[in-house]
């Protein structure tokens, strides 16, 4: 006989294997549904609550409006530690580039002995916890009289946000070729021309990746201000804290749903000028 009949063993077999692979699907999908809705509903909710004319929480709200952002707006508590968390964040990703561009091309395109410690340095501050590194700074700062002041708040954070800099900017880096400088130091172009104009528009995108995740790790951090901040300097997680402490206030519905929306534009913005990156 031509071809090969199947027996009603192998029929049987087939028909198992398909009704196992339609259960493991349903179980994946189910599962994967489930993580999805444990993770967004509780942001949705804060959204929709950030939406209530209520003087306190409660769900469902009684009433309905933009009292929440009104009251955000309008109270000098919020909008001082608001403006005082940008007076931080922007210098601290403007510093952490500053130091970590540098430290880069140092590592890749010099011969200076020892180059490749000052990444594993740099990056070395990711796996030191961060209430660890807060007493450390403690000590350090009121050594030298900046606990408790804007400098020194600005300092602390640099040191936190730099190892994000280094890790994204540096796996950029082993992928941008040192040809294209070869090529342009042949064509005539010093160097430090070369740099500039060749090497660092490549990595831009990914230096900016990485100045915006300076920028929303200085923002949103709130376990090293505690420490450091003293009552001098209040950034807005400091002060949601401090909200928290006397009570919930409905307010910070308000300020988390702007965070959430403000975070996943900088993150979308990070994941585009990533794709960007060579």
């Amino acid at each position: 006989m031509s071809g090969r009949q199947d027996t009603p063993f192998r029929v049987e077999a087939g028909v198992s294997r398909a009704r196992g692979d339609r259960i493991a699907r349903f179980a994946g999908g189910a599962a994967l549904a489930l993580v999805v809705t444990f993770m967004l509903l509780p942001p949705l909710l804060i959204a929709v609550l950030s939406f209530s004319g209520d003087p306190y929480l409660s769900f469902p709200p009684e009433s309905w409006g933009l009292r929440q952002y009104e009251t955000l707006f309008s109270t000098s508590q919020w909008t001082d530690a608001i403006e005082t968390s940008f007076r931080v964040a922007v210098p601290v990703a403007l510093l952490s580039v500053a130091i970590a561009v540098p430290a880069i091309f140092a590592a890749h395109r010099s011969r200076l002995k020892g180059r490749h410690g000052i990444l594993v340095a740099g990056i070395a501050g990711l796996i030191v916890p961060i209430s660890a590194y807060a007493i450390a700074l403690y000590g350090v700062l009121s050594q030298y009289g900046l606990l408790g002041t804007y400098e020194g708040l600005v300092l602390a954070h640099t040191v936190l946000a730099v190892p994000l800099v280094l890790v994204i900017g540096e796996a950029a880096m082993t992928r941008i070729p040192i040809e294209l400088e070869l090529a342009a130091m042949t064509a005539g172009a010093h160097r430090i021309r070369a740099w500039l104009g060749i090497t660092l528009r490549v990595l831009s995108p990914a230096v900016l990746a990485g100045g915006l995740l300076a920028f929303i790790t200085s923002f949103d951090e709130a376990a090293l201000i505690n420490f450091i901040s003293g009552s001098g300097q209040t950034t807005l997680p400091k002060a949601i804290l401090e909200s928290a402490r006397l009570g919930i206030d409905p307010v910070i519905t308000a300020i988390a749903t702007l965070l959430m929306l403000a975070t996943s534009v900088l993150v979308a913005g990070v994941i585009l000028l990533r794709r960007t990156a060579p």
